[in-house]
């Protein structure tokens, strides 16, 4: 990996050689390690080394950004002159007042030596307990251990410097069999938080209560939604409602209704960069500062999250949510958590009558943005659950479902809670919702 004072350099340099009013540059990458198994084999081991750096630069409100990942002087210079270039070519964005300025905060690292000390034959002894387990019950494993070892530097004219390293390591394993399959994953900034033996259990287990599903009709449930499943809905839920963006373009639910109880008593969200529940990360891609933001605290909508530019747009400071820039999708909230309940899973299910469980959704997709109608297909795991036990598999099924009316629904939540990570993470419990709508089946 790049030491601190390399990347130091490289940013000083970008930044040197521009003429712009204001420059931003910004460098991110690492190293990245994966062994990834299918069919019950080991088949991948592969590693990966490597950076990029953004620049921007600004003439007035004229902005132009460039990329490279040869960080000789040469090809820096280019780059900035490209940038430069791009500038000039732009219209005037009417929004934009500055980049990030400086600030004080202190410096936070999230780097595990136990993470970046793993092995390719320590992550092979990781799989080959679940490609054992898998042979030994008939079925088929597949999946990936990645060990991640990143790091993000970012310097501007205006006197942001920022430099922050991490880990994140990662275990996923996909069981098939002849009529169902299971999924179970853990991920952490320390391998050791990693237990090789949960996830054989639950993707395993998955797999084999879901043999042979029966078809149940479509219609209104009581489900449980493990956080695979309910994850799904927070990540529609980051894009469709919690940033600055979608409540400037009115397609946000928030829009108009911050301070006003709009979902259920039990329901806490918020982000936090800082938080151990979370794969965190002190600054975004703007150098600035992660704030804890909170989306809605008992029902009642709060805040959203803001990068630089929608910050200065409306009035209000950045709260560290940027994603590289340029990007439509800026800003996004990172680090989001849901507040749990005080019951466990199994008791959640035992106050179950007649419902479904749901392990896993996948191609979750919006219909309507402004009442976060989104559906999408059950996976890994579709269970009926009758007299507060789970008792057969059931075929997968589509739901169609507005966010707001399920969070309104949320009986009960668990005190139990999972991290799910893929570029940011989000961290909740198992939740028990009421009338929650399945539209058709499937045949499998």
């Amino acid at each position: 990996m790049m030491t601190r004072d390399k990347i130091q350099t490289i940013l000083k340099k970008s930044v040197s050689f521009s003429e712009g009013d204001q420059t931003e540059a910004m460098l991110y990458g690492g190293k990245s390690y994966l062994t990834g198994f299918a069919n019950n084999h080991i088949h991948r081991n592969v590693g990966e080394n490597n950076y990029n750096l953004s620049l921007r630069v600004a003439f007035g409100k004229k902005i132009g950004s460039a990329s490279v990942n040869d960080f000789s002087d040469e090809a820096i210079k280019n780059t900035v002159k490209r940038a430069v270039e791009i500038a000039k070519l732009q219209e005037e964005n009417p929004s934009f007042v500055s980049f990030a300025k400086p600030e004080e905060a202190p410096e936070k690292d999230f780097f595990v030596e136990k993470t970046a000390e793993v092995t390719p034959d320590m992550r092979a002894e990781y799989v080959k307990k679940i490609l054992d387990k898998s042979k030994e019950k008939g079925l088929n494993a597949n999946g990936t251990f990645v060990i991640d070892l990143m790091q993000i530097g970012v310097l501007n004219s205006l006197g942001i410097s920022r430099f922050c390293s991490l880990t994140v390591a990662s275990l996923k394993s996909v069981i098939l069999g002849d009529t169902s399959s299971g999924y179970s994953i853990e991920t952490s900034t320390n391998v050791d938080d990693i237990s090789v033996n949960s996830v054989i259990e639950e993707s395993i287990g998955i797999a084999e209560m879901g043999k042979n599903p029966i078809a149940v009709e479509p219609g209104k449930y009581e489900v449980i939604l493990s956080p695979y499943a309910f994850a799904e809905f927070i990540s529609s839920l980051s894009y469709l409602a919690l940033n600055a963006r979608a409540v400037e373009e009115g397609t946000s639910f928030l829009a108009g209704n911050f301070g006003k109880k709009i979902l259920g008593d039990n329901i806490t969200i918020y982000d936090d960069g800082l938080s151990p529940e979370t794969i965190p990360m002190p600054f975004d891609f703007e150098g600035v500062s992660k704030k804890k933001v909170v989306f809605f605290e008992n029902g009642v909508a709060k805040d959203v999250v803001y990068d630089t530019l929608t910050a200065y747009k409306n009035g209000k400071e950045s709260t560290g949510h940027s994603l590289p820039q340029p990007s439509s999708f800026s800003p996004y909230p990172m680090n989001i958590i849901m507040k749990g309940g005080d019951l466990s899973k199994d008791e959640i299910i035992s106050h179950v009558e007649h419902g479904l469980y749901v392990h896993r959704f996948w191609y979750t997709n919006p219909m309507d943005p402004r009442r976060a109608v989104i559906t999408g297909m059950t996976r890994d795991g579709l269970f009926l659950v009758e007299n507060g036990k789970i008792t057969k598999p059931v075929k997968n099924m589509r739901f169609t479902e507005s966010i707001i009316t399920a969070l309104n629904n949320c009986i009960e939540l668990s005190k139990e809670k999972r991290v799910m990570y893929d570029s940011s993470s989000i961290t909740v419990p198992y939740v028990r919702i009421k009338d929650f709508t399945f539209t058709s089946i499937t045949e499998f």
